[in-house]
C-alpha cells in the first residue's frame, strides 16, 4: 500500500506520485509517515524531505510550510522544495554565509525583529540544502 505524496510551492508542483515513505521536517523534530497514518495538520521547518519510491530514497531541501496527511494522501506546502540533485552545493555555501553574515550585523541593530526572522529564515533554507547534498554523496 502506498502514500501519495503531492510537494507543493509557489511556482508550482514540485513533487507528485506514490511513495512507500515520507519523514518531515516538523516544528518539533523529524516525523515519518506510511500508509495509513492518522489524519492531521502540521507545520513545517526549513529541512530534509526524505521519500522512498520504489524502494530508493530521494532527498529534497525543503522551507517552511505544512503538512496535510488525509487518509492515504500527504500534501506538503512549502515556500521552496530542492532535491538533492538539483542544488548548487556552491551557491548554497555562498547563500549560508551571506545569511550568517547579515545574522551577525543584526545583533544589537534597532532593524527589528522581522529583518532578524528574514536573514534567520534565509540562513535555514541554505543549511538544509547543504545537509542535503552531504546526505546525498552517501
Amino acid at each position: 500500500m502506498a502514500l501519495e505524496l503531492i510537494v507543493v510551492t509557489p511556482e508550482g508542483q514540485a513533487f507528485q506520485g506514490p511513495v512507500e515513505s515520507v519523514v518531515l521536517p516538523g516544528t518539533e523534530g523529524e516525523f515519518g509517515l506510511l500508509a495509513g497514518h492518522e489524519v492531521f495538520m502540521t507545520a513545517l521547518q526549513p529541512g530534509t524531505l526524505t521519500l522512498v519510491a520504489d524502494g530508493e530514497p530521494q532527498l529534497a531541501a525543503v522551507s517552511k510550510g505544512f503538512a496535510e496527511i488525509h487518509g492515504d494522501e500527504v500534501t506538503v506546502m512549502v515556500g521552496s522544495c530542492e532535491f538533492a540533485s538539483d542544488i548548487d552545493r556552491t551557491r548554497a555555501e555562498v547563500a549560508r554565509d551571506r545569511a550568517l553574515k547579515q545574522l551577525e550585523e543584526m545583533r544589537g541593530t534597532a532593524e527589528g525583529e522581522e529583518a532578524y526572522q528574514e536573514f534567520q529564515e534565509e540562513y535555514s533554507r541554505a543549511v538544509a540544502r547543504l545537509n542535503v547534498t552531504e546526505k546525498f554523496k552517501s
